[in-house]
């Protein structure tokens, strides 16, 4: 009977591990290419099953539209065909919501280019690798909060040492 204290303990944090929302950001540094001036981040931001990916560079010409795609492989070996369309920087800023997971972004080489404008699409002004190597921001590791894996981890320690003062006993 004196189990069930503990039990509901254990069930309360696997509970509260499994409702912790897997919320986590990457930023990935976006380098200055063809003599562009223009360089930054790129910060990707797990949204459910899709990510939500924020450029912020130094802006290039005033009011002018820079595409920008994640590509699949690296800044120096992109596969010429976007993987994901992003929504075009303009004044150095871009904001878009992709249909794929962080963890699929991570889980295999990407980057993300900009071009210098849709009429020299060919000239590439920024890039920035997503690789799984990476770290994550946020006070998270693996899609755990910390603080949930500490409790996870008290009640185990707790369980265990009433389980040994019952055996001592």
């Amino acid at each position: 009977m004196k189990r069930i204290p503990f039990s509901l303990g254990a069930l309360f944090a696997i509970l509260l591990i499994a409702a912790a929302p897997a919320q986590e950001t990457v930023t990935i540094p976006l380098r200055e290419q063809s003599g562009s001036g223009q360089s930054g981040t790129a910060v990707l931001k797990a949204v459910g099953d899709q990510t939500e990916v924020t450029v912020n560079i130094t802006p290039g010409p005033a009011g002018v539209d820079q595409p920008a795609h994640i590509h699949e492989g690296t800044c120096a070996n992109l596969n010429p065909k976007p993987a994901f369309p992003l929504s075009p920087v303009r004044d150095g800023k871009s904001v878009t919501t992709v249909n794929v997971k962080l963890t699929d972004l991570l889980a295999k080489p990407f980057a993300i280019n900009v071009h210098k404008s849709a009429q020299e699409i060919s000239v590439y002004v920024a890039c920035g690798e997503i690789v799984a190597a990476l770290p994550r921001t946020g006070g998270e590791s693996a899609g755990v909060p910390v603080w949930a894996g500490l409790l996870l981890l008290g009640a185990l320690l707790i369980g265990a040492g009433y389980a040994l003062r019952r055996r001592l006993a």
